[in-house]
């Protein structure tokens, strides 16, 4: 029965976005621009940098947007745009024409027959630097390692991957080894932020773990927790609670098995904890919160908040 409910989703969910594959043809019959699968908003801050080299930093949000709406990296077929944050907070000049800066990057994607969003990604890079010259193109070349494109590639695909795994099982494999290729690049390249690291976050680390055969379970389990949870919430909420639960429970199996200092499940976390909190403030039974909070402990006391607050 459940497989059953499970294809009747999927076929829906591939309906719309054939419905709106149809849409942008007719748009690009009209505007003739290049097919991209990402609708990305890019803000740069660079208060900390000194006056006189602020001059230089002014066109680098609308360089970066640029760079990142005119190309497909999804490689497919324009269809509904992924929705991405990218936030730059350039922190210092480190060289000439060079700079340091801390970037968050976000995505989220719509619930199915929902006029609410579920976050996929929210990453906190405290560590890159790049060179950038006012005026200059930026080309992308998947091939020959940038400090600053081949950032913007790296995220670019795992955003992708991401995106993908929520609506197809394991759906985002071939885009995180685009984004693991990069990885590799950035290593022999010998940039510092690129390679292994005991720090909180690395992205050679996140990336090798999605692609690690131990970590399959999770993407499963994320898969199950957006396509047959979250997406059937407004349709089948009684089926869609058990669904996420259920796939909270195969996350914290797989995180039993893989090393405690993982990224790829405690990022998921990260981004998913204040939704878990909201979805269950409609579940009849409070005691899920503790439940919660045995699963993903790191975010206990906002599982404690809303248990006080349940309906």
């Amino acid at each position: 029965m459940e497989r059953k409910l499970s294809q009747q989703s999927r076929t829906a969910m591939r309906a719309r976005r054939s419905a709106m594959s149809l849409a942008v043809m007719i748009v690009s019959f009209l505007l003739p621009v290049a097919a991209q699968e990402v609708d990305c908003t890019i803000q740069v801050n660079y208060d900390s940098v000194p006056t006189s080299n602020r001059d230089l930093l002014t066109n680098l949000a609308s360089d970066l947007q640029g760079y990142l709406s005119h190309y497909n990296w999804g490689g497919g077929e324009a269809t509904e745009k992924v929705k991405c944050t990218i936030n730059v907070f350039v922190q210092n000049v480190v060289g000439e024409n060079r700079y340091g800066a801390q970037v968050f990057i976000g995505s989220m994607r719509p619930r199915y027959k929902s006029d609410q969003n579920s976050a996929v990604v929210r990453l906190f890079d405290e560590s890159w630097e790049f060179t950038y010259l006012k005026d200059r193109p930026l080309n992308h070349n998947p091939y020959t390692f940038s400090d600053l494109t081949s950032f913007l590639d790296f995220y670019m695909y795992l955003i992708m991957g991401y995106d993908y795994d929520t609506y197809d099982r394991l759906g985002g494999t071939p885009l995180f080894q685009k984004a693991a290729d990069i990885a590799r690049l950035g290593r022999s390249s010998g940039t510092k932020s690129w390679q292994p690291s005991n720090t909180s976050y690395s992205r050679a680390q996140l990336v090798d773990e999605l692609l690690s055969p131990q970590f399959e379970s999770f993407r499963v389990a994320s898969w199950q927790y957006h396509f047959n949870g979250v997406d059937s919430l407004t349709i089948a909420p009684e089926r869609a609670y058990v669904n996420i639960l259920d796939a909270l429970e195969m996350m914290a199996k797989a995180r039993r098995t893989v090393d405690p200092r993982n990224l790829a499940i405690k990022t998921w976390f990260d981004a998913k904890y204040m939704e878990l909190a909201q979805i269950f403030q409609n579940y009849p039974d409070p005691a899920v919160y503790v439940r919660l909070s045995r699963i993903d402990p790191a975010n206990q006391k906002t599982y404690d908040d809303y248990r006080t607050r349940h309906k």
